[in-house]
């Protein structure tokens, strides 16, 4: 049976070697679920990876990455290792254990995961006859484009379907691209020993023995420091023109993240299905939801960074409500230059009755429904919210019943961006904390912080510009807005606290049997990083036995 921890801030000290068997329930559990956003009986452990696969526990080398990322690992240089395939499919489920086995045998760290099924069930980027479309009537292919843009149109992207699962190793700056591809399609029946193979001469540039080509890694520093940067050049420059209303600064060039930010960095982007996993999971969360083409969201998720930093915070998971990216990059000296930006494909538009449009809505209606009561600006004042299809199912019923009414089918309360929540699945109400600006009305609405980087930063056109947000100039309701977070993000309380403490005896053991098995410790820091830990053993007998860790920091 596998053990669930908390992952923020933890350390694991083991005080014997052990070889485990771990069966995975979570997998198991979330194949019986009818809908990929159905609550998994039983939790999660918060790792989408192992929970949905057979055979894959913590540990592995992949990590699953959006269609925004993607494109930011395919616009980069390096040696790359990626493979497209989703929890849904046969395929998948049958080689991805296969792969993760020999990338581990071979040294490779890390493998990027892409699934085409954005919903991780039935939203198939790939096919240009897509019925689902945004609310403007663009298909979602368009995303699907935008990646094979990046990619040779020959083979292996010439044949493949979505029901393949397709390892391939990428190098942007190489004349193939694609330079070693294995394939296991629907159709084929799986070796165990000819798919090692397969995969292993994916490792070795396409051959049959030889060196292992390294695998290059994009971090989440990388990509966040790259889209956010550019995209907010892009905004404020303003043709170099001085804005009058204060909400651009004019910069030629604006850095939200430098390389100071590197070191702790804990935003980490998560796709639909990854946040319903967590969602799903024991323990606290801090979800921001944000997005790269979101001005708003420019403005303040610097500080997000830097205050996750100051408390000491592993992971801050940022959710974009738009599926995929909106932001379109120069080429050659210019790749890090954003030439144009747009939010089409946004989730939180209420569906057209008239024409279908806004279709894909229902990937926030089922998010929505894990948030419970939770409060917006758009509920507390009573004047907006979001229709969709139940389930995804354009069939069925259209919801229409506003969240303050009474009445059944209701539609999806909407928040806006940027937002920022505690969450956790086992409170009564599971957002927990929230950051919101209360109005001096006191008449029960509330007002969300969607800011200006100029406001923020207190430009000198921002300090001069006319105008008030709930009775506060605009600079004054942003430095409220940076001091709120604490809200949020500062932690109730401080302190280092272990799982297990007080003495405990293994079982006497026989020359030449198997180890014992480990036993486990689970520190937890509340609060700030304290910088690295010193680990020791002693006792009686101390020397028979071997710690996984000497230090940890927490």
């Amino acid at each position: 049976m596998k053990v669930f921890f908390k992952k923020a801030a933890i350390g694991v000290i083991t005080l014997a070697l052990a070889i485990t068997t771990v069966f995975n329930t979570a997998a198991a559990a979330q194949a019986n679920q009818p809908y990929t956003w159905s609550k998994a009986a039983g939790g999660t452990t918060g790792d989408y990876i192992a929970d949905s696969y057979d055979n894959i526990s913590s540990g592995h080398v992949f990590e699953s990455v959006t269609q925004e990322r993607l494109l930011d690992i395919l616009s980069s240089k390096g040696n790359y290792y990626i493979v497209f395939g989703s929890a849904k499919l046969k395929t998948s489920q049958t080689i991805l254990s296969t792969i993760n086995k020999e990338a581990k045998k071979d040294g490779i760290t890390k493998i990027y995961y892409f699934d085409p099924y954005l919903d991780g069930y039935q939203l198939d980027i790939t096919k240009s006859d897509t019925v689902f479309k945004t609310a403007n009537g663009t298909s979602v292919n368009e995303l699907w484009n935008r990646i094979t843009a990046l990619l040779p149109s020959e083979e292996p992207i010439k044949s493949y379907n979505s029901t393949d699962t397709l390892l391939f190793s990428y190098n942007s700056e190489s004349t193939a691209k694609i330079n070693a591809y294995y394939s296991f399609k629907d159709s084929d029946t799986y070796n165990e020993k000819a798919a090692t193979a397969g995969v292993a001469q994916v490792f070795r540039g396409g051959n049959a023995s030889g060196n292992v080509v390294a695998s290059s890694t994009r971090t989440d520093f990388d990509f966040f420091k790259r889209v956010f940067n550019a995209s907010a050049t892009y905004f404020n420059y303003n043709n170099g023109v001085t804005d009058p209303l204060g909400n651009r600064t004019g910069a030629a060039s604006t850095e939200i993240f430098t390389d100071g930010d590197k070191s702790g960095f804990a935003l980490h982007q998560v796709n639909f299905a990854e946040l319903i996993d967590l969602l799903n999971s024991p323990g606290d969360h801090l979800i921001f939801f944000g997005a790269s083409w979101c001005h708003n969201t420019q403005a303040i998720i610097g500080s997000v960074a830097r205050k996750a930093k100051e408390y000491g915070y592993d992971k801050i998971y940022v959710y974009d409500t738009t599926l995929g990216n909106q932001l379109t990059f120069g080429t050659g000296a210019d790749i890090n230059k954003v030439t144009a930006s747009s939010s089409a494909f946004n989730s939180r538009n209420s569906v057209n009755t008239e024409n279908g449009n806004g279709n894909i809505s229902y990937l926030y209606g089922e998010l929505a429904k894990y948030f419970g009561n939770f409060t917006t600006e758009n509920n507390s004042k009573q004047n907006n919210s979001i229709s969709y299809y139940p389930n995804g199912d354009l069939n069925g019923t259209l919801t229409s019943t506003a969240p303050w009414a009474d009445g059944d089918n209701k539609n999806a309360i909407r928040l806006q961006l940027p937002f920022l929540i505690s969450y956790n699945k086992d409170k009564a109400e599971p957002v927990t904390k929230q950051w919101l600006h209360k109005n001096t009305a006191n008449d029960g609405t509330y007002t969300e912080y969607m800011l200006e980087l100029a406001w923020v930063l207190k430009a000198p056109n921002a300090v001069a510009a006319e105008g008030t947000i709930d009775g506060l100039r605009k600079v004054d309701f942003a430095q409220e807005a940076v001091a709120a977070l604490d809200n949020v993000l500062k932690p109730d309380k401080y302190g280092v606290t272990l799982s297990k403490t007080g003495k405990y005896t293994f079982k006497a053991a026989k020359v030449g049997y198997k180890n014992h098995k480990a036993f486990t410790v689970k520190v937890t820091n509340a609060g700030g990083p304290t910088g690295k830990l010193k680990i020791t053993l002693t006792g009686s007998g101390s020397k028979y036995f071997k710690l996984s860790n000497t230090t940890i920091k927490a």
